[in-house]
């Protein structure tokens, strides 16, 4: 006896795309595009420029002070020596934290929410040696801690640092400078603190060269 094969009833197109296309459409409402920061990963044998997506944090040293591991960083372009681009570029690069010695930022953070509670500390100037850098540049601390115990401390793993200008110890001649950088404690062999008689001078003082409330803007 033949059997009768029967077709499934036909969909219209207009009840698939009622049935699916809002759903797939919620995906993207209300959902802000990704703010890229631009950031230098420099370690004894490497300077590398790339973009990091911060996420949900509002700091750069929020953000790095958190990983482990490996760092990945996009729209890569491999420096020279003097910090210029060369034509070896990377859609994604990840380098292990512990290569990195200094991560620079380029251009500040965003400004602290006026709501922020912002902790009084005072601006101290310092000097960092690793393997293969000199780095100038200040820290913030409270008015009454110990710059050796913040120095000794392990955590965070990567120290804050302002206004930094950093310098290749193989030559004096190549030097960069960024108004923030985290500096990994495990790079550091050598510290000189308050170097040049940098003191603190009471509440709503700050460094040489910034304005009143930008370190806290820089990440401090």
């Amino acid at each position: 006896m033949p059997v009768a094969i029967l077709d499934p009833p036909a969909v219209a197109a207009d009840e698939w795309q009622l049935g699916d296309e809002p759903a797939m459409a919620e995906l993207h409402v209300g959902v802000p595009p990704p703010v890229l920061t631009r950031l230098e990963l420099i370690g004894t044998h490497l300077r590398a420029e790339g973009s990091v997506d911060l996420g949900s944090f509002r700091r750069v040293s929020d953000y790095v002070n958190l990983l482990d591991g490996f760092f990945t960083i996009h729209d890569v372009i491999l420096l020279s020596r003097l910090g210029l681009p060369t034509r070896l570029t990377f859609h994604d690069l990840r380098v292990h934290l512990e290569e990195i010695g200094i991560i620079g930022q380029k251009v500040p953070d965003l400004p602290a929410p006026s709501d922020d509670h912002l902790v009084e500390k005072a601006p101290r100037r310092l000097v960092v040696m690793t393997a293969a850098h000199i780095v100038y540049g200040y820290c913030y601390l409270h008015p009454l801690a110990s710059m050796t115990a913040f120095i000794d401390a392990t955590d965070p793993p990567f120290i804050p640092m302002t206004n930094v200008r950093v310098r290749w110890l193989a030559d004096r001649r190549l030097a960069g400078r960024y108004p923030f950088a985290l500096i990994h404690r495990s790079h550091i062999i050598g510290v000189a603190t308050d170097a040049g008689g940098a003191a603190y001078a009471g509440p709503g003082s700050v460094a040489a060269g910034l304005s009143s409330g930008h370190a806290a803007e820089l990440g401090w």
